[in-house]
């Protein structure tokens, strides 16, 4: 009778699973009484037929083989308590369980507390009420762990519609709910970042932005057909293109900092840092093809402004610290333009006075001497002017050869009153670079005075200042040396601190600013001493080579 059980339930699995197929409850048209004799017939079938390779000719035992070989597991169940009336083996190997521990035990006995609770509360009832479901729940192994499967039950009904059995479809989907579950992690991380993700298909055309994207651009609602063009413009839609689509595209990725504008937020600073495409198996695919990654970089630009606003600030009270410490050496160095002017004057006055007649010449003559002091007297005041002068960071391309001569002009008289000369070795081809021209003469000019100041309590007889330069292709190196007895060691490693100084009189600011300066143009400076007679400051900088830019 076991045999002749278990093959009704085979002629179930047949008429349930084509019905299955449509999603209504299965129906069979026999009563009780009809189920008993179909159960006769079936244990009156002759033994199973087999062709030549094995696999069995009938109808009835080609569903039997089928079932017992499926990767799926299919079961019936008991009404009320859902106990295990059928079962292939597929259930035995996902279970660890045996068929004899199987069969009477109520299906959800193996299922998580939380799912069995879900089971009863919702997915019987809504089975006996509307035949068929399908859910996901967990099932435990005989092991103790759990898996994730899908299952879809469908009703087994008399002509009367009374409930007689429930079948079952069963797979393990483990693996494809870890891999949902890291795509949701990720998707999470997406939505999170504060980084600007867009997704567009091989046509532009984007198919998703996280929150970030949304908020910076002003998105409120995606449209069908968005294009990279609609959200960032012709311009920057074309440098994206030629820069970044056409060698992500060719290489599988583009990484770079291109600056990117968007016109509903042009105050915001954007940079496209990355660009990722699928593998070339999805070439011919529509969906997400290209992958962006932009950075809004406008709250770091906004504090790079405001510690440069700052640093121009700090520089600006320096130079005017500096004007005052020079303040006797420039009355004297404009008063020498100025005495001749006055002198040469009030001789031709003098002479035309007395009713002397000079000659045209001599007039000219003294014209022309007047007009050269004068010119020598406002030079120096507009390079004075040019040195205390508020001025907000202005990036341009110069000599710095042009801007030592500069540094050496103002410090001339000091230079002079102090017995110190300046020993430049330059090379003879100027030598450019990108910055402040300002801030690049206030660094030369600190670190030539404090060499100068240096040799004040020194008996040194040739006071000097050795400037040199080394250029490669890329950078150069102006490098300063003097001879005045060196840094204390106790000083040489903090000597760019603020408030450092070896000076009676020194604030400790004037190295800690030229670093400040140096670093912000993408260069280094950096010293070497003997702590007994020499010190060398070195200032490393970019080399401008463009000849657009010259």
């Amino acid at each position: 009778m076991a045999g002749s059980r278990q093959d009704s339930h085979q002629t179930a699995f047949q008429v349930a699973s084509e019905e299955m197929q449509q999603g209504t409850p299965v129906s069979t048209q026999s009563s009780g009484t009809d189920q008993n004799e179909k159960m006769k017939a079936c244990d009156a079938q002759e033994p199973m037929k087999k062709s030549a390779t094995g696999i069995p000719q009938t109808s009835d035992a080609r569903y039997q083989f089928l079932i017992e070989r499926s990767g799926d597991i299919i079961t019936t169940h008991r009404p009320g308590d859902w106990a295990y009336t059928s079962i292939n083996p597929a259930l035995e190997r996902m279970s660890g369980y045996t068929r004899e521990e199987l069969m009477g035990m109520p299906a959800y006995e193996l299922f998580h507390p939380d799912d069995a609770e879900a089971m009863r509360n919702k997915l019987i009832p809504a089975i006996y009420h509307h035949g068929a479901r399908t859910f996901r729940y967990r099932s435990r192994h005989k092991d103790g762990h759990y898996s994730w499967m899908e299952s879809t039950h469908s009703s087994v009904r008399d002509e009367d519609g009374n409930l007689l059995e429930v079948i079952a479809i069963t797979r393990d989907i483990t693996a494809q709910v870890k891999s949902e579950e890291a795509n949701q992690r990720l998707a999470s991380v997406v939505e999170a970042s504060f980084a600007l993700m867009l997704f567009c298909d091989r046509h532009q055309r984007v198919s998703h932005m996280n929150q970030a994207t949304r908020d910076v651009l002003k998105v409120q609602q995606m449209s069908e057909r968005m294009h990279i063009r609609d959200l960032f413009g012709e311009e920057s839609y074309q440098k994206m293109m030629d820069e970044a689509f056409s060698v992500a595209a060719e290489k599988g990725s583009w990484n770079g900092a291109l600056r990117i504008r968007a016109p509903q937020a042009p105050e915001r600073y954007l940079l496209l840092e990355e660009v990722l495409t699928h593998s070339r198996a999805e070439l011919g695919k529509e969906g997400n093809y290209f992958s962006l990654i932009l950075r809004d970089n406008t709250e770091q630009k906004q504090i790079e402004r405001r510690v440069r606003d700052q640093q121009s600030e700090l520089i600006h009270a320096s130079r005017l610290m500096t004007l005052g410490e020079m303040a006797s050496g420039l009355a004297h160095e404009i008063n020498q333009p100025l005495a001749t002017t006055l002198n040469y004057a009030r001789g031709a006055l003098r002479k035309l006075e007395s009713g002397q007649e000079l000659p045209k010449s001599s007039l000219l003559s003294v014209f022309d001497i007047l007009v050269k002091q004068t010119q020598l007297a406002a030079d120096i005041v507009k390079r004075l002017r040019s040195l205390v002068k508020k001025t907000p960071y202005q990036r341009s391309v110069f000599s710095v050869q042009r801007v030592l001569d500069e540094v050496e002009e103002l410090l001339g008289h000091d230079l002079w009153s102090n017995g110190v000369r300046i020993e430049s070795k330059l090379p003879p081809e100027e030598v450019y670079m990108v910055g402040d021209r300002i801030q690049i003469q206030q660094v030369l000019f600190n670190l030539i005075r404090n060499s100068m100041d240096a040799y004040q309590d020194m008996k040194e007889d040739a006071r000097k200042v050795s400037v040199r330069m080394q250029v490669s292709e890329s950078q150069f190196d102006l490098i300063l040396e003097d001879y005045a007895g060196g840094i204390p060691e106790g000083l040489r490693d903090t000597i760019f601190e603020p408030y450092v100084t070896s000076k009676q009189t020194g604030l400790g600011l004037g190295l800690s600013i030229s670093r400040s300066i140096i670093e912000s143009h993408g260069g280094q400076i950096l010293v070497e001493t003997d702590s007994t007679r020499s010190t060398q400051f070195t200032i490393r900088l970019p080399r401008e080579n463009n000849k657009e830019h010259l």
